[in-house]
C-alpha cells in the first residue's frame, strides 16, 4: 500500500514509477512575492496592471492572490501558483509582473510545485470565510514520509471540502518531494494552527523548519 487514496492519480504508485509520475506532468510553480516596507501606495496603483497582467496567462493561472496580516488590514505580498513550461518561463513570468518591474518586492520565491488534483482557485465555491497558505520543507526520512503518508492523506480526505488546492514541492526536476503548499478556508487562525498542528507529518516532526501559515486573499 502507498498510502494514496483510491479516487488519487497516484493511487497504486510508489517509488521510481512515483518519480516517473512527477516528472513527466506538466511543470507547475509556487511563486511567493514579498513586499518592501513602504510601498503600500505603489502597490495600490499597480493592483489593476496586476490583475491584467495575470488574467492574460488565462487557464495557466491555478491561483493568484494576497498574503495579509491576520487582521487582514495589511497587504504583505502576492503569490501566484502557475503552469509554466519550465523554471526560465517561470523567472520571465516574474520578471515582467508589473510590480515587480516596479521595485515593490523585497524578495521573490520560485518553487516547483505539482496540482495534486488540478483544482484551481477559480472553480473553488468560496464559502465567505477565511483563506490560508500553509507551506514547509520536508525535514523527515523518506521512510518516515512512507510510514505516515496513509494517515497524512486520510488526514487531508478529512478537510476535502475546505481545501482550495494543495499539493507537493517538488525538487528541480520534478522527481522528489521536499516540502509542501496547500490553500485552504477555514473559519480563522486558530483553525488553521489546529489544522496544521494536527497533520500526521507535521504533527511528528516531518516540517519543523521554516513551516508558515499565512493569512490569504483571493
Amino acid at each position: 500500500m502507498t498510502g494514496y487514496l483510491p479516487g488519487d492519480p497516484r493511487y497504486g504508485l510508489s517509488g521510481e514509477a512515483l518519480r516517473n509520475y512527477y516528472r513527466s506532468k506538466a511543470a507547475q510553480w509556487a511563486i511567493y512575492c514579498w513586499d518592501k516596507p513602504g510601498t503600500a501606495e505603489t502597490r495600490r496603483g499597480l493592483v489593476a496592471d496586476q490583475k491584467s497582467y495575470v488574467k492574460g496567462f488565462g487557464e495557466r493561472v491555478i491561483g493568484y492572490g494576497h498574503f495579509v496580516s491576520d487582521d487582514g488590514r495589511d497587504t504583505l505580498g502576492t503569490s501566484f501558483f502557475m503552469q509554466l513550461d519550465d523554471r526560465a518561463a517561470a523567472d520571465a513570468f516574474v520578471a515582467g509582473e508589473p510590480m515587480n518591474k516596479a521595485g515593490v518586492f523585497e524578495r521573490v520565491e520560485i518553487h516547483r510545485w505539482s496540482n495534486s488534483f488540478q483544482k484551481r482557485a477559480a472553480d473553488y465555491r468560496r464559502k465567505g470565510l477565511q483563506q490560508f497558505l500553509c507551506t514547509g520543507p520536508k525535514t523527515g526520512t523518506p521512510e518516515f514520509f512512507r510510514e505516515h503518508l496513509h494517515a497524512h492523506e486520510s488526514y487531508f480526505a478529512s478537510y476535502g471540502d475546505s481545501f482550495i488546492f494543495r499539493g507537493p514541492i517538488r525538487s528541480a526536476d520534478g522527481a522528489d518531494n521536499i516540502g509542501t503548499a496547500l490553500l485552504l478556508e477555514l473559519p480563522d487562525r486558530a483553525a488553521a494552527d489546529k489544522f496544521w498542528n494536527e497533520e500526521p507529518f507535521a504533527n511528528n516532526g516531518g516540517y519543523r523548519r521554516d513551516a508558515r501559515i499565512t493569512r490569504w486573499v483571493f
